[in-house]
């Protein structure tokens, strides 16, 4: 015996399933990255890298000038006071 297919479909169960269907769709996408989303991150990501490097050099700048800067200033003290106890001896 096979079973029979009723011949008339319940339409208004079919708009509720694909009521179901449309819901767990946006559900699902809210868990997902767009393209232009991923395209911004990418920029954003892109940008934070440059500035990064630019912090980096800035800081290989700072870091070599205040020792250097510190030095002169310690051998122009040093000089001062060298020349001032050789002038009042």
């Amino acid at each position: 015996m096979t079973e029979q297919k009723p011949k008339t479909i319940n339409t208004e169960l079919i708009y509720y399933m694909f009521d179901e269907i449309k819901l767990e769709l946006r559900e699902m996408k809210k868990d997902y990255v767009t393209k232009a989303e991923s395209a911004a991150l990418k920029n954003e990501i892109g940008e934070l890298r440059n500035e990064i490097e630019a912090l980096k050099k800035s800081r290989n700048l700072i870091g070599w000038l205040y020792p250097t800067a510190s030095a002169a200033f310690s051998a122009i003290v040093t000089y001062l006071l060298l020349e001032f106890f050789r002038t009042h001896k």
